[in-house]
């Protein structure tokens, strides 16, 4: 186990186009790793890639600890990554998407979960509320569908940010090295109440 596995932090170690992250779970009795890369395999035509070969030459480049954790990193789950674009129409008569089969969305703010329990809350209030369920399902859409479509973008753009190369990963190892570890101000709004006010980013 790496020598930083010790730490109740969340360590993310970014590089181009991949990342390992490593986080204690369990009240530390588990110590959670994952590496995650893009693929320069893939094709939406085969399940050959992502494999475990390209895992090993993706991180053979990587710092010492990233290769000294590497080998710890569990080879039995290969979990392909996918979103989508925000889809403008959550409701068809009396169907009503929720969570994933509404906003699919990549793991980087780790709200796929979360946005899918507001979504059953948001629902559960609209049904509870209106006198109709026609009327109960286009307010549910109405409200969730800004916020879980806003974060859902947002996810992918922190990941664009994490798998950054050259220039790019310069500007934001300078930026992030400028903050102090608590500041999370400018995305802060993803864990306030949803009927909060979220700046722009």
């Amino acid at each position: 186990m790496s020598k930083h596995a010790t730490s109740e932090a969340v360590m993310v170690w970014a590089g181009p186009r991949m990342h390992l992250v490593q986080y204690p779970v369990r009240r530390g009795e588990l110590y959670n790793q994952v590496a995650v890369f893009e693929s320069d395999s893939y094709t939406p035509h085969s399940d050959d890639w992502g494999t475990e070969a390209e895992l090993e030459e993706r991180f053979a480049g990587t710092c010492q600890a990233v290769r000294d954790a590497l080998p710890l990193v569990s080879r039995d789950r290969r979990w392909p990554l996918y979103d989508r674009a925000p889809v403008d129409q959550w409701v068809f008569g009396r169907i009503a998407l929720l969570g994933d089969a509404a906003h699919p969305m990549l793991q980087y703010l780790a709200q796929g979960a979360c946005q899918a329990l507001e979504d059953a809350v948001a629902l559960g209030h609209a049904l509870e509320q209106s006198s109709s369920l026609e009327r109960a399902l286009a307010t549910y859409a109405s409200l969730r569908s800004p916020r879980a479509s806003r974060i859902q973008t947002n996810a992918r753009r922190f990941g664009e940010i994490c798998h950054l190369e050259g220039m790019g990963a310069t500007l934001r190892n300078m930026l992030l090295a400028s903050r102090s570890p608590e500041n999370f101000d400018d995305i802060s709004w993803v864990w306030t109440p949803a009927t909060a006010a979220a700046p722009a980013l």
